[in-house]
């Protein structure tokens, strides 16, 4: 079973989210959010990684 969790947003800019997403085909703004991060995160990931590698002298 998925848990999920509670991520505090700014009331106008969810009003603004929901109203900017009617007529989209995302149901809410939630699960419109959770695509932009299953999107985003790959490349945050990368980033970190090499981020990591320089910090141990294996990348320049």
């Amino acid at each position: 079973m998925v848990k999920y969790v509670n991520i505090p947003l700014p009331k106008p800019l969810y009003d603004q989210l929901t109203k900017c997403l009617d007529g989209s085909g995302y149901r809410s703004p939630t699960e419109y959010i959770i695509f932009l991060i299953r999107k985003n995160l790959p490349d945050l990931e990368s980033e970190d990684v090499e981020r990591r590698l320089r910090a141990l002298g294996y990348m320049s």
